[in-house]
């Protein structure tokens, strides 16, 4: 299994959970030990070729040039 966005998938490219509205949606329990430790972190906001994209300045209230993005937490030597 491998975390790809917003998705967990297998080694196929299957789908095996979803994360939606701030919670994860599958009907595998081992999926859910998978996503147990990861978190939303806000990301600079990218197109398709990768650049980074602006904010457009005619909408005040969103901030286009940032997104989330769920990770999985890094956990350190001891």
């Amino acid at each position: 299994m491998k975390l790809d966005g917003d998705k967990v998938v297998d080694q196929y490219g299957a789908v095996l959970a979803e994360y939606i509205r701030g919670e994860w949606h599958t009907k595998d329990p081992a999926v859910l030990d998978f996503v147990k430790d990861t978190e939303e972190v806000k990301v600079r906001a990218r197109n398709e070729k990768g650049q980074l994209v602006g904010d457009d300045p005619s909408t005040p209230d969103v901030n286009e040039a940032w997104t989330t993005k769920v990770v999985k937490k890094v956990k350190g030597n001891k």
